[in-house]
């Protein structure tokens, strides 16, 4: 005996729109988190590479006034100044003043020297040293 078409009952393999529509709905909402640390992840970069642009500002500051030191006189370090703009929007402090009494080793004469950055708020990078009159 040999069935006919209409009598046999055919299973469709595959999904249906509405398990297709459930799991993009899943995948969705599983993705949500993942966009908020992509955009965490950009920021964090952004303000690592400004705290190593500065901290290289500083001690390339640090350095010139040690080289100045070094090929002029101690005396010949005095100014205190302030550069705007320097790069990409940094701005660079320099204050050179005396340090408090006995902040010099040995009695010697010395300078207290702060070198700071910022980029137009808070300050990112301050290196505080001190010059001396060996």
């Amino acid at each position: 005996m040999i069935a006919s078409p209409a009598t046999i009952k055919t299973r469709q393999r595959g999904f249906t729109l509405i398990e297709l529509v459930l799991v993009i709905i899943i995948i969705t909402v599983a993705s949500v988190p993942l966009f908020g640390m992509f955009t965490q992840a950009t920021t964090s970069l952004l303000d690592n590479e400004d705290l190593q642009v500065a901290a290289q500002l500083a001690q390339e500051q640090a350095e010139k006034l040690l080289a100045q030191r070094r090929a002029l006189d101690f005396t010949a370090v005095s100014a205190s100044t302030t550069e705007t703009g320097i790069y990409n929007g940094f701005n660079r402090t320099t204050d050179v003043a005396q340090p408090p009494p006995g902040g010099c080793p040995g009695g010697t004469l010395c300078k207290a020297v702060t070198v700071s950055v910022d980029k137009g708020g808070p300050v990112l990078v301050e290196v505080v040293f001190l010059l001396v009159d060996y």
